[in-house]
């Protein structure tokens, strides 16, 4: 393969669902290594102090033309590409394509223009190479706006969030100094919980991490509790779709200590 011979060409019809990707995931990762196969694009990655990881797919069914002989693999400034996708309009579509050159061409097309990109590919870490196989003891499905809406609350207490499942029910907690707010759902969301499982974690990540999933999406979190096995607290998941794209994060809870 030469610079100049096309290595993958994909075409997407609403650039819109890229540039939401992009949103998502630029929240907690700044660069990444994209990975571009048969089955869609993928990508894996830590966000810089290791406490969050983010798996993101977009199938190659999303796509109006998706040619992807081989695997592909592209370090990526998401940061620097989604200020491109910024510059996105309405009812564009968006070609991506690469030619083993050090740039990948970003083309919007619109019924009557074309305007061309170009993203630099980058040297970086390789992220990991497999999601964490947790077994979960609950799960609580809501609405995204539900859970955004949440934060917004426990932001005017503390940093930190509590998160408990109990049988058909969810409550949220935080403590500040001399303050405190308790919200406790049983109705609006789904709750399937073995036993009472909590989780202290990051009031901030979770924004950042929930910031992509739009009000009526639909986000599931999931909690587990240690095990005889592994005393250790488990990290939190949580899940949603952006159109055919599909998000996982993992968060590791705060350790409390006395």
């Amino acid at each position: 393969m030469y610079k100049g011979d096309i290595i993958f060409e994909i075409i997407l019809d609403d650039a819109k669902l890229w540039k939401k990707s992009l949103d998502a995931i630029v929240n907690l990762v700044k660069e990444g290594m994209f990975e571009f196969d048969n089955d869609g694009i993928r990508l894996m990655a830590m966000d810089p102090s290791q406490i969050s990881m983010l798996v993101f797919n977009l199938p190659a069914s999303a796509f109006s033309k998706y040619e992807v002989p081989e695997k592909a693999k592209l370090g990526i400034n998401i940061e620097e590409f989604s200020k491109i996708m910024g510059r996105m309009r309405l009812k564009e579509k968006m070609v991506l394509k690469h030619d083993g050159s050090n740039k990948l061409d970003v083309t919007f097309i619109a019924e009557k223009n074309r305007r061309s990109f170009k993203v630099p590919i980058i040297d970086v870490t390789p992220g990991p190479s497999k999601a964490l196989q947790i077994e979960y003891s609950a799960h609580v499905k809501m609405k995204g706006g539900i859970f955004k809406d949440i934060l917004k609350d426990v932001a005017l207490i503390s940093p930190h969030v509590l998160l408990v499942a109990d049988v058909n029910r969810f409550k949220v907690e935080a403590t500040g100094d001399n303050s405190g707010v308790e919200i406790d759902y049983q109705g609006d969301v789904e709750v399937k919980s073995e036993t009472t499982t909590h989780g202290l974690f990051s009031r901030d990540y979770l924004d950042d991490i929930s910031k992509g999933c739009e009000d009526d999406g639909e986000l599931t979190l999931y909690l587990g509790t240690p095990s005889a096995n592994d005393k250790r607290p488990k990290p939190l998941k949580v899940e949603y779709t952006v159109g055919s794209a599909a998000f996982t994060y993992f968060l590791a809870p705060r350790i409390e200590t006395d």
